[in-house]
C-alpha cells in the first residue's frame, strides 16, 4: 500500500499554545504555524508528513470572551499524527470511507475532557488531499447527485 503525504500545518494562533505547553499536552506539533494554512489553504512551504490513514482538516470558530470573533482556526495533519490521545472511534468511522466534512461537537471527537464547541472536520484519503475543504464537499455533492441519478432511472 503507497503511502500518501499530508499537509501538516495549524494557524498561527495557535503556535502561542504551544509555546505555553497548553496544546502540546494533547497534539503534535505540525510542521508549520502559518496562515496559509487557513482556507482557502496556500500549500507552498507548508510541510508534509507521511500518512498510512486519512488526512484531516480540522476547523474551528475562534472564540473570546463566549463571542465568535468571525475568525477560523485551522488545523491540517495525519489523523494518527494530529492528536496524542487519539480520536474516538464511533465518531472517525464516520470519517474513514469517503471524502467528507462534519461538525462533529469537541467532545465527541478528542479522548480527553473538553467542551462541546462544534468542529468542522473533514476527512480525505490520497496525496497530498487536505489542501482544500472543497474536494471533501464535491465528492459529497457528487454521490447524492449520482444517488438521484440512479433513483430516476
Amino acid at each position: 500500500m503507497p503511502i500518501n503525504r499530508c499537509y501538516s500545518c495549524m494557524s498561527p494562533l495557535y503556535e502561542e499554545f504551544f509555546k505555553n505547553n497548553i496544546m502540546s499536552r494533547f497534539f503534535f506539533e505540525p510542521k508549520n504555524f502559518t496562515s496559509q494554512c487557513d482556507d482557502p489553504m496556500q500549500p507552498y512551504n507548508v510541510g508534509l508528513v507521511p500518512c498510512r490513514s486519512i488526512c484531516l482538516i480540522l476547523t474551528q470558530d475562534f472564540v473570546v470572551m463566549g463571542r465568535k470573533t468571525g475568525k477560523k482556526l485551522t488545523i491540517r495533519g495525519c489523523s494518527s499524527s494530529i492528536n496524542r490521545y487519539g480520536f474516538y472511534n464511533r465518531t472517525m468511522t464516520l470519517f474513514d470511507r469517503y471524502d467528507i466534512c462534519r461538525d462533529v461537537k469537541a467532545s465527541d471527537l478528542f479522548r480527553y475532557e473538553t467542551d462541546s464547541q462544534l468542529v468542522r472536520v473533514c476527512s480525505c484519503l490520497g496525496d497530498r488531499c487536505n489542501a482544500s475543504i472543497n474536494r471533501a464537499t464535491n465528492a459529497v455533492h457528487a454521490l447524492a447527485f449520482l444517488s438521484l441519478f440512479i433513483m430516476l432511472l
